[in-house]
């Protein structure tokens, strides 16, 4: 079964209670607070040329959305 994890940003603190509460009751499905801090030479368009051979950890969809709307939900297996 698949678990939901609800990431909020961390100036969203209001609605990371909230939803901790709504949801507190409902199994497979986490709250969290994003706790990934900006790198201080962090760029807003990507590099050249990426040296990586794939992006480990990329979600660019649920980075757009933490960022706009405050909010996102990732499914996890």
């Amino acid at each position: 079964m698949d678990r939901l994890l609800f990431v909020v940003a961390q100036e969203r603190r209001e609605l990371y209670e909230a939803l901790k509460q709504a949801l507190r009751t409902e199994r497979g499905v986490d709250v969290v607070l994003d706790r990934r801090v900006r790198k201080r030479r962090g760029r807003d368009e990507p590099p050249a040329a990426e040296r990586r051979r794939f992006a480990r950890r990329a979600r660019g969809l649920e980075d757009l959305e933490i960022r706009s709307r405050g909010w996102t939900v990732v499914r996890l297996p």
